[in-house]
């Protein structure tokens, strides 16, 4: 389930017949890719509790007047989009959609930490987490993207969310970045990144000292010799 998903089932005004249809039939139908249409009498069937016990053999059922309830339930809630018939009083046999199904937004629940794999990509909020550490441009090279999940790969021991994992990502495009701007001089056929200035007296305070020196050598030896 998306965290969207877990969001809205868990708002406090939809019923718990609506979170059963939603979870237990409907999500089902499209994860299974079977036809996504409302079936009045298999989703009735699905719903009811049998009880042996009951001379109706039903402990609980829904009529169709309540399945159109539970349906403009989840509507409300954004779970359900139905394709609705014109001049229709019920949604018997419409195409329906789960919008909630692929849309990710932050869980509620903490984030369960894994392993670096192969499928492993960023997702969405890429561009505004690279922001706050003070990336501005998060668009990055397949490679970059390779050299890091081969790195993490071959330290199973590492396990991270998401986020943490985007963090990581993150700090690795900012120290690449960091090193390619670095001035490149040339030696012999190489270019190799110019050494940092090493810090010291400024080229006039040398050329101040070695006038010094040189004037303090001919005072010595214009002194006569007492001897």
């Amino acid at each position: 389930m998306t965290p969207a998903e877990y969001s809205a089932l868990a708002h406090p005004r939809l019923s718990h017949p609506a979170r059963t249809l939603y979870t237990l039939q409907l999500r089902r139908l499209v994860l299974e890719h079977q036809p996504a249409r409302l079936n009045y009498p298999e989703l009735g069937r699905a719903l009811a509790v049998v009880d042996p016990s009951d001379p109706s053999g039903f402990s609980f059922q829904v009529t169709a007047r309540q399945l159109t309830e539970l349906f403009d339930e989840l509507m409300e809630a954004g779970l359900l989009h139905v394709e609705v018939v014109a001049e229709s009083e019920h949604y018997h046999q419409c195409s329906f959609q789960l919008p909630l199904l692929t849309q990710k937004v932050r869980s509620p629940l903490p984030e369960r930490p894994f392993q670096m794999h192969l499928q492993w990509r960023p997702d969405e909020e890429l561009p505004a987490l690279a922001r706050l550490c003070g990336v501005l441009d998060a668009s990055y090279h397949e490679e970059e993207l390779g050299e890091f999940i081969a790195y993490w790969l071959g330290r199973p021991e590492v396990f991270d969310s998401q986020h943490q994992w985007m963090l990581k990502f993150i700090r690795t495009l900012k120290t690449r970045r960091y090193v390619r701007r670095q001035p490149m001089v040339e030696q012999g056929y190489q270019q190799v990144t110019a050494a940092p200035a090493e810090a010291g007296p400024s080229k006039r305070a040398q050329q101040m000292i070695e006038e010094a020196k040189r004037l303090a050598q001919m005072s010595a030896k214009q002194e006569p010799d007492n001897d």
